[in-house]
């Protein structure tokens, strides 16, 4: 069955979905790439790239009918080399297709927890045998665009329960919650804040992360310009991590990292990281 996560922001998901379709075209040289979200009905087509007219927009696509529906049915990618002369579809849609002018034609579902969230396609307008190599590479833009919607939807749902236990805006959070459990939760939420390109989902991000620190309420103005890069590194230091491992959590290499903990550590006016820890702390910077 086709779903739409009740969570997720339809203008967050079709954004990340028209980015995937410039990817697709301009990686794996697709004249025309189109895509929809899924429904419970289908899919209507609302983001291209390419497209020489309006035949397929607006257009849905139900379950089972055309080459897309396929593949929300089948929840598998399904392609037709001559697509008015496929025989493993249905043609529903065959006056449409062939008015954009497209003549092979390749359909990947995006699946998030066993749920169809979109539909993307590849069009060509010449005759192709969509080989192993652009397969893969489709694939490669579908796994992409279903992990962004898979972390969209993780955070969406932390700080939904964040929220529903009174940890915004009144900090009362921070009772409830172990100190290392705080300081933990507070790196995570860093971490994945720094994943979404979504500045409305990252504003709460950080929201959350000012209520799982209660000395903030208090800092004064003068606190040390710790920049949010040495406050990410910090973050982890205060959990007990070596520079190693830090490097390894926050996509970074070993030498950035030190890096941002000396610059950090001249800022605060430590001597060492853990002084430097302290500081942070006593500045109200992480909890």
């Amino acid at each position: 069955m086709t779903a739409t996560t009740p969570g997720s922001e339809p203008s967050y998901d079709l954004n990340l979905l028209q980015k995937s379709l410039r990817v697709l075209s301009s990686r794996i040289d697709l004249p025309v790439t189109f895509g929809g979200l899924a429904t419970r009905d289908g899919a209507p087509l609302t983001s291209f790239v390419g497209t020489l007219g309006q035949s397929i927009h607006g257009l849905v696509i139900e379950p089972t009918q055309g080459l897309g529906g396929r593949a929300l049915a089948e929840r598998k990618p399904v392609t037709a080399t001559h697509y008015r002369q496929a025989t493993s579809i249905t043609h529903r849609y065959d006056r449409e297709v062939t008015a954009e002018g497209i003549v092979s034609l390749l359909a990947v579902p995006i699946v998030v927890d066993g749920a169809v969230r979109a539909v993307i396609y590849g069009g060509q307008r010449t005759p192709t045998q969509f080989g192993d190599a652009v397969l893969q590479g489709a694939l490669r833009v579908a796994s992409a665009l279903a992990w962004e919607y898979s972390v969209h939807d993780e955070v969406e749902r932390r700080l939904a329960a964040l929220e529903s236990e009174g940890g915004l805006p009144g900090l009362r959070i921070a009772d409830p919650i172990e100190r290392q459990d705080r300081r933990a939760l507070f790196a995570e939420l860093r971490e994945i804040g720094r994943e979404i390109d979504d500045p409305k989902l990252a504003r709460r991000l950080e929201r959350a992360s000012h209520a799982l620190n209660p000395r903030r309420a208090i800092t004064s103005s003068g606190s040390p310009p710790v920049s949010p890069r040495e406050l990410d590194v910090l973050a982890q230091v205060a959990l007990g991590k070596q520079n190693a491992r830090i490097a390894r959590q926050l996509g970074l290499t070993e030498s950035t990292v030190k890096s941002y903990l000396s610059s950090a550590m001249r800022k605060l006016e430590a001597e060492s990281r853990y002084e430097a820890v302290v500081a942070a702390r006593r500045a109200g910077l992480i909890p």
